[in-house]
């Protein structure tokens, strides 16, 4: 778990006038807690969260070379945590869901595109979170809902920064 993120609610709000995408995320006070701040030159994309010190808490990998986008979610120290994979097809909505690192589902994230959002839940069925995108805006803007305590923050905040850029390149 990242100290910084061991809230309940958190804002994520993409910056406009920065070099690479880069996304602020604050508490429900408004608070500046961190960044998420995608590398400008990589194969494949990769997002690295910072404190407001700008020390590493944290990292995401874009697979390149994979069937359906697939990410894995590692700690300040380079250990695998997490991968969080999307189904390729779906009629209504979006499924993802989370393994830990030896492949065991740890989450679902089941999303509707069109009201943007998204709902994690534990392989019980239990609430985890909830992420909303909001409509109007003029840049990306989500706002994070922790649901259930025991499951760690920074893993559904990197789910939201995948998601985000999953929908930008489809956009592409």
């Amino acid at each position: 778990m990242v100290p910084q993120f061991s809230g309940n609610a958190y804002i994520i709000e993409q910056k406009l006038l920065a070099l690479r995408d880069t996304f602020g995320i604050k508490d429900r006070n408004g608070n500046q807690l961190g960044y998420v701040k995608k590398q400008i030159v990589s194969f494949g994309p990769k997002f690295w969260f910072e404190d407001t010190q700008g020390q590493r808490l944290g990292e995401i990998h874009g697979k390149v070379l994979a069937i359906r986008p697939t990410y894995e979610i590692y700690t300040s120290q380079g250990q695998l945590v997490a991968n969080v994979k999307k189904k390729l097809m779906k009629l209504f909505g979006q499924t993802w869901w989370m393994e830990d690192p030896s492949g065991q589902e740890i989450a679902k994230v089941n999303g509707n595109v069109l009201a943007h959002d998204y709902y994690i839940q534990d392989m019980a069925g239990q609430p985890i979170a909830q992420i909303h995108k909001k409509w109007v805006s003029v840049r990306d803007s989500y706002g994070l809902e922790m649901l259930s305590p025991a499951f760690d923050p920074y893993l559904v905040l990197s789910y939201a920064i995948s998601l985000d850029h999953t929908q930008e390149e489809k956009h592409k």
